[in-house]
């Protein structure tokens, strides 16, 4: 080993295996920084702090990437249900509008049923003070057609009948978010009538009021009447002192009566046909202002009717309500399942987010304990290499060369 170790050039300021200060990266130890790493394996402490600040940016990057794909998936959901969940309240609110026509003819009913009973007393109390009592009767029919009339037609299920046909009001509505719409047919609770007159003309009354009016027919012109004084006004009179009944079949409903349009002026023979609609009363002087018993009879008789009539009008009126509240039920179910729809929704985002997480974080961890054996591994072969430069057998073989 002497005569091998003797046999390498060997420089006057040192040993040419390690070489010189000014020569370094000609040997060996020129593989070194002056802190004493290894220069080949690198600053192993600076590089995997590097290295992990990459791994955190990459998985930072792609955590987002994945969170941002997940939003917009649930984002997208949530607007879908979102539109049909308008559409459907939509739909509701016109079930609802339904209801409220429901509502406002039971109101309606009842007020109508509690005015026909206050009718028997003032038909008995015609017997004490006929004028008072005979104008508290034709005000209560009033009352009754107003009642009937007092809500608009797209909330009316007891009046706003077409009073050319008698057709009842209707109420319609959709019930789903297709082609799908529920009518509500109503009836009539108020009390109407024309007398179609055998010349051909109608006399039809103003429900509202107390006028009744002669058309040239059945939703024709009004007809005009010449005073005796050569003026034109309009052929109308009021139903409380303006008409008289002279006869009147029940049978036929043949009816006879004399209509007074100018006071001090003969009165007008009207003979034709009596056609009634809604609870059937009449004013006062169908039962010739209740001068006799029997025109009292007829008039209680008339009332007991209408109450049935206005019963009648309950019914159907229960029938809507029933099918209104099948509907509601079927569009608060869609609602609910909407709401379950947008919880599962947001509970999936959730959980999708809470599992890109978890993955993120584990593959980050086994990057981190892969990168921190190599970082080990490279340690422990810079070691092992500093070990053998610094060893006692290598100093005396220095030693021995000398």
């Amino acid at each position: 080993m002497v005569g091998v170790l003797a046999s390498l050039p060997i420089s006057t300021s040192g040993s040419a295996l390690f070489g010189t200060s000014g020569s370094a990266g000609a040997s060996v130890l020129g593989a070194f920084n002056s802190d004493g790493t290894s220069a080949l394996l690198g600053n192993i402490s600076g590089t995997t702090s590097s290295l992990i600040n990459q791994m955190k940016a990459t998985a930072n990057q792609r955590l987002l990437e994945q969170q941002a794909a997940i939003d917009a998936v649930a984002a997208q959901k949530r607007d879908s249900i979102n539109l049909q969940n308008d559409r459907w309240i939509s739909v509701k609110a016109q079930v609802n509008n339904a209801q409220i026509a429901v509502d406002n003819g039971r109101e309606s009913i009842e007020k109508i049923s509690q005015t026909l009973l206050l009718m028997r007393g003032s038909v008995a109390g015609t017997q004490e003070d006929m004028e008072f009592y005979k104008e508290l009767f034709d005000s209560q029919v009033t009352s009754i057609n107003n009642e009937a009339d007092s809500g608009g037609k797209a909330f009316n299920l007891i009046g706003n009948i077409d009073r050319r046909t008698n057709t009842p009001n209707t109420v319609e509505y959709r019930n789903d978010l297709g082609m799908g719409f529920t009518q509500l047919t109503g009836t009539y609770a108020g009390s109407d009538f024309r007398i179609e007159a055998n010349d051909g003309t109608v006399w039809v009354p103003d429900l509202g009021s107390d006028l009744i009016e002669s058309f040239s027919s059945l939703g024709g012109e009004a007809q005009k009447y010449t005073t005796g004084e050569g003026i034109e006004i309009r052929k109308a009179t009021s139903t409380r002192n303006g008409m008289e009944l002279v006869s009147y079949n029940a049978q036929t409903n043949a009816i006879t009566l004399e209509i007074t349009v100018v006071p001090h002026e003969a009165p007008i023979t009207v003979t034709g046909t009596l056609k009634r609609n809604g609870n059937g009363v009449m004013q006062s002087w169908f039962y010739n202002n209740f001068a006799t018993a029997a025109d009292r009879t007829r008039a209680f008789k008339d009332i007991s009717a209408a109450e049935v009539n206005v019963t009648l009008a309950g019914g159907e009126l229960e029938r809507s309500a029933a099918q209104s509240t099948i509907d509601q039920r079927k569009v608060d179910r869609a609602l609910d399942d909407l709401t379950k729809q947008s919880g599962a929704t947001q509970l999936q985002q959730m959980e999708q987010t809470e599992e890109v997480r978890v993955k993120a974080a584990q593959q980050y961890q086994a990057m981190l304990t892969n990168l921190q054996n190599l970082s080990a591994q490279q340690s422990n072969y810079l070691n092992a290499f500093a070990s053998f430069i610094d060893s006692p057998f290598a100093q005396v073989s220095l030693d021995m060369m000398a």
